[in-house]
């Protein structure tokens, strides 16, 4: 349904100074010109290192606003979107981040002028799911083995200044070592056991291609999460895992399998491996996963069918 704000509205606007190559001083300028022209009132808030967003973000919405404007990469829109759990204030991305993969899986404006023009005029509300995993809740996606380590050993300083090459360094310093782990996942009551290189339990944003989330069918606001299951052994194994992904259609082959869960998820490995939810390390397994269905409200672009009823409703 597409839906816009009232006038005079008040948008609370989160923003990471070191998120990729922001320029804080001028993104707060550009948000705060646009908003105002569009008769919004604005706040601001700069994140800082180590910080519980979620606390921030609660607080904002007790005082009262409108819309919660994230300006930041997937950890911090993640951040956000746990605070605004259960919620009825939606929020709006702004992606400045070094991957954006939640960005690109929803297909958001990748300017900040665009994405405000959305915000402030017509556009669709989506609700998509979260997870809870411990005592903490997460929005994209966990992983268990060689993503986990790829994700925390790429600092804050080495994402600024590389960008998106920090991740593939360390992704190539990964594959070039796979460790296979003996894994028991219990999900929904019903246990797997092999072994594996690779665990990773998708809600949505894999690595911000929205081809290989399709292909997969791994949507964020199905009520479920889809579990990977990666055996690969060597990087000689890698063309043969995406011929039987991509070509082979089914859900467990050889070197992949996938399973889903709609309410509980547990992962134990043996030895213990590295754990990340949201390129935030979780420490070691084993480790608990929970669905939140339909949690958080997300400003997106109108579908196709609602653009088609703005259109026949103008003429």
């Amino acid at each position: 349904m597409v839906s816009t704000f009232k006038p005079g509205s008040t948008a609370f606007i989160i923003i990471n100074p070191v998120a990729g190559f922001t320029e804080a001083k001028a993104l707060k300028k550009t948000c705060e010109t646009q908003f105002h022209a569009a008769g919004w009132h604005t706040r601001f808030y700069l994140t800082k290192a180590d910080e519980n967003l979620t606390r921030v973000v609660n607080t904002e919405i007790a005082s009262g606003v409108d819309l919660v404007v994230v300006c930041g990469g997937d950890g911090t829109v993640a951040a956000v979107a746990a605070g605004l759990s259960r919620s009825r204030v939606p929020m709006g991305i702004i992606p400045t981040g070094t991957w954006n993969a939640i960005a690109h899986h929803l297909r958001l404006p990748a300017s900040p002028q665009r994405a405000i023009d959305l915000m402030t005029g017509k556009h669709s509300l989506r609700r998509l799911d979260l997870m809870n995993v411990g005592k903490t809740v997460h929005a994209m996606n966990l992983g268990v083995g060689f993503s986990a380590k790829m994700v925390t050993n790429a600092d804050r300083a080495e994402k600024r200044s590389l960008g998106n090459l920090a991740y593939i360094k360390h992704l190539l310093k990964e594959l070039l070592g796979l460790e296979m782990h003996h894994f028991i996942i219990e999900a929904d009551g019903i246990i797997y056991k092999g072994r594996a290189s690779e665990i990773f339990v998708a809600n949505y944003g894999i690595v911000g291609l929205r081809f290989l989330e399709d292909r997969l069918n791994i949507d964020p606001d199905d009520g479920k999460l889809d579990i990977l299951i990666i055996k690969t052994r060597t990087l000689l194994d890698l063309p043969n895992l995406f011929w039987q992904i991509f070509f082979k259609h089914g859900n467990r082959t050889p070197k992949y399998q996938k399973i889903s869960g709609r309410k509980k998820i547990s992962i134990s490995t043996f030895p213990a491996a590295q754990v990340q939810a949201d390129g935030e390390d979780m420490g070691q397994t084993p480790v608990k996963v929970s669905v939140i269905p339909r949690a958080v409200q997300v400003i997106c672009n109108p579908s196709r069918s609602e653009r088609a009823d703005l259109l026949s409703n103008k003429q």
